[in-house]
């Protein structure tokens, strides 16, 4: 095979555009994995103490499972940092901000003893309750070197000591890896945010694509006088901005008392212009003949849609629903204004619980972002074929 210079240049000029386009998606994951401090970090960490493998072992032997970790009553936990004897590092639970009483750091005793080389912390449940996580302080003499167990998620300046912090000391390697992503979990109702979004992106995909096949064939196939006309019209409400019809459609669902209910979050996206556009250069794409000889052997216009046509243009449907999919389940305006309880909000609402006005915590929401994506992720692996032959034979760019 004949070494040709200007090929290779396009696949390395490819790969790289391809990492560049894959950056923000690593970053996100990065960021995921990240302590606090790490996510905060003015600094770029590239590679967070979490994905390290070194750190899961150790992570591993803390806590009574070494994949999820937690302590059970009456159990123990110990921490070792070898050093030399000296002043003796202070060891506390924090109790959880804004509580009155934290089960944690009221009934867990803490133990900080000197035997054989090393600082020991040791951690006993004297409750009846097992506890999934329990974050720990560790204030050290800065005079005396420091080797921690674990990697604390902080490392705070405090007078004449370092305040370690960790968010779970009982980890467990599975638990240690992804504690943003429990955090993420358990920090808002997700499993109904999912099925709110599903439930709504599906019913617009099934509804809108039933809609918008029966315009567009009709604009296709079916001769009637000033279809032209139609077709130029309806492609005209193309040019009015959304932002435009938000306000007017707001007072219409508030005068039908649709509010915070399904029908206003499904019922305005039901027509789609931009699907009777697509299906309609699909349609137009298939040869008369079919048509004509359906015709001839009685067939109407119904049964030449749903026997000819529809099974002609699967790739447009495809790409039709995967659109109208990702349109419906990345809204964050439009739910935004018409839903107001809990339990009528999607996953893109859901992403807000971690945004504040005391701050963001970068690392669950971006854990929360990666569980949201990727349903959207295996969808589009799942259609790839179908959808870039719909693109492909719709000329769409």
């Amino acid at each position: 095979m004949r070494f040709r210079p200007g090929a290779l240049f396009v696949h390395l000029l490819l790969l790289l555009g391809g990492l560049i386009m894959a950056f923000p998606f690593y970053w996100m994951l990065a960021t995921s994995l990240k302590s606090p401090q790490e996510a905060l970090q003015a600094k770029p960490i590239w590679v967070p103490e979490r994905m390290k493998p070194s750190n899961w072992l150790k992570a591993a032997r803390l806590g009574d499972s070494p994949l999820w970790g937690g302590l059970a009553p009456g159990r123990s936990v110990e921490l070792v940092f070898p050093g030399k004897e000296g002043p003796p590092p202070r060891a506390l639970i924090p109790r959880t901000p804004g509580a009155f009483f934290d089960p944690r750091a009221e009934g867990t005793r803490v133990e900080v003893v000197y035997r054989e080389g090393a600082w020991r912390v040791r951690l006993t449940n004297t409750t009846e309750e097992a506890f999934p996580s329990l974050p720990l302080v560790v204030l050290w003499p800065k005079e005396v070197p420091l080797q921690a167990p674990l990697p604390p998620d902080a490392i705070r300046s405090q007078g004449e000591h370092w305040r370690l912090e960790w968010v779970n000391a009982v980890p467990g390697a599975l638990g240690y890896l992804f504690h943003n992503y429990l955090e993420a979990w358990h920090a808002a109702p997700w499993g109904r945010y999912f099925f709110n979004s599903f439930f709504t992106a599906l019913t617009q995909v099934a509804v809108g694509l039933f809609l918008a096949a029966l315009a567009a064939f009709a604009l296709a196939r079916i001769p009637f006088p000033g279809k032209e006309a139609v077709f130029v019209l309806i492609l005209a409400t193309m040019m009015v901005p959304g932002e435009v019809l938000l306000i007017p459609n707001y007072v219409l669902l508030a005068r039908l008392g649709w509010l915070d209910t399904y029908y206003a979050l499904i019922v305005p996206w039901l027509a789609s212009v931009f699907g009777i556009f697509l299906l309609r250069q699909f349609y137009l794409s298939l040869p008369q003949d079919l048509f004509d000889a359906a015709r001839i052997d009685g067939a109407g216009y119904l049964t030449q849609l749903f026997r000819i046509a529809l099974p002609l243009s699967l790739p447009g449907l495809v790409s039709y629903g995967i659109f109208t999919f990702l349109g419906a389940y990345n809204a964050l305006l439009w739910p935004l204004i018409v839903t107001q309880s809990p339990e009528m909000r999607t996953v893109q609402l859901g992403l807000q619980a971690f945004v504040s006005e005391a701050g963001s915590d970068y690392g669950a929401l971006m854990a929360a972002s990666t569980f949201v994506v990727l349903p959207v992720i295996l969808g589009y692996f799942f259609a790839q074929r179908q959808f870039i032959q719909g693109i492909a034979r719709s000329g769409l760019k």
